[in-house]
């Protein structure tokens, strides 16, 4: 997991919980991934991508799973 890329998305919001709140999580379980105590799931790193409107990428998160294209290839649709 890049915790770069993680913490640029931190920084997207105003504050952790407006963080959690976009991503439909709880504040404290966002905070054991923030403090390296917890993984990333694939799952969390595309609901990532959306709540910052792919300022940071699902590959950018997890290189280890999502290659370079993974984004192009599979990109979010936006509900209209």
């Amino acid at each position: 997991m890049n915790f770069e890329a993680l913490h640029k998305a931190l920084g997207i919001f105003e504050h952790q919980r407006a963080f959690a709140e976009k991503l439909g999580y709880h504040e404290s379980a966002l905070s054991l991934i923030l403090n390296h105590k917890r993984g990333l799931s694939p799952a969390l790193a595309v609901k990532i991508e959306v709540a910052t409107d792919s300022a940071v990428l699902r590959e950018e998160l997890l290189p280890e799973i999502f290659d370079r294209s993974w984004s192009q290839r599979n990109p979010i649709r936006k509900a209209s």
